[in-house]
């Protein structure tokens, strides 16, 4: 075996260790899926981890074995067809990047994400008309990649740095953000250097799925996440029930619950759509639909039903 074979295959472990590191302290906090935004950075970061194995890690292997081999132009297009198929990974995967971002933000405004659009749309424009000169764009898919990349974490950086978070403050917050901003910058000279050259291309595979772990443990443990709710066992109904027994008992989803939350709260249907970001009339259907499931007719009686769930 040579050299770099060795470093690469000495990294690919550490990239599945990694990626086992990141998948395991979401299902030790799998409790916490009722929160949207720790579903939405699960998704993030599943497909994401898919993405690198299948777009950038079978690059690496392609070009590791096949390189010197009169079979390489021959197999080209098979490792061009993964890069394709592997898309739909992290174009989902950064949607989720942005719809965890927004679930982060404490009562969301849309003056919250002029800057964010900004930004983004500058940095777009500098790619298109100032790197990327027009007529001489990239060949390779890794600058594409990295434009893509590098926009979407302007904008989800821009919202996160200068926006009111609800899970984080002080240095929690510097941490997720500098954490963002980093993997931003791991990508930048993928728009300009050679990502083929084996040394760089080695050190940007790890750095990559390092990243993606430690923002997950940021996340997971850093956030100062609202106490889960104590589910009372089967067959204890004599036992003071809690919300979330409420929540089991009448069939609430998880939207629907945030919904029970802030009518309880004294909430209008305004001030709960601000918060939750959706429109009004979402908020009047998943109303209308608590009601049906808990035969109440009003708010009153709804607030009324919880607390003869509490005593």
């Amino acid at each position: 075996m040579d050299v770099s074979r060795l470093y690469s295959w000495i990294v690919f472990m550490f990239c599945l260790a990694l990626t086992a590191g990141g998948i395991l302290v979401l299902f030790r906090r799998r409790a916490y899926q009722q929160y949207p935004a720790f579903r939405y950075f699960q998704y993030y970061l599943i497909l994401i981890y898919t993405f690198g194995f299948y777009a950038l890690w079978s690059q690496r292997w392609f070009r590791t074995l096949f390189l010197t081999s009169d079979r390489y132009d021959t197999l080209a297009p098979a490792a061009d067809f993964l890069v394709v198929i592997s898309a739909p990974f992290l174009l989902a995967g950064k949607l989720m990047f942005i719809l965890w971002a927004v679930q982060l933000l404490d009562a969301p405004r849309r003056r919250v994400f002029v800057y964010p659009v900004l930004t983004s749309t500058l940095l777009l424009a500098l790619l298109l008309y100032g790197a990327w000169a027009p007529g001489q764009l990239p060949q390779s898919t890794y600058p594409w990649y990295a434009g893509l990349v590098l926009v979407v974490i302007v904008f989800v950086g821009s919202l996160l740095g200068f926006a009111k978070l609800r899970y984080f403050t002080g240095a929690a917050k510097a941490k997720l953000v500098g954490l963002v901003v980093g993997l931003g910058g791991l990508h930048v000279p993928l728009l300009f250097i050679v990502a083929e050259q084996p040394t760089y291309e080695l050190a940007f595979l790890f750095l990559y799925f390092l990243g993606q772990t430690a923002l997950g443990i940021c996340f997971v443990y850093a956030a100062k996440l609202p106490p889960l709710p104590q589910v009372p066992l089967a067959g204890t109904w004599s036992e003071p029930a809690t919300f979330a027994f409420f929540v089991q008992k009448y069939g609430i989803t998880a939207r629907e619950a945030e919904v029970v939350r802030e009518i309880c709260a004294g909430k209008t249907n305004q001030q709960i759509a601000d918060h939750l970001f959706v429109t009004v009339q979402t908020i009047k259907d998943h109303t209308h639909r608590i009601y049906q499931k808990t035969n109440v007719k009003s708010r009153t009686q709804l607030a009324s039903m919880l607390r003869d769930f509490s005593k």
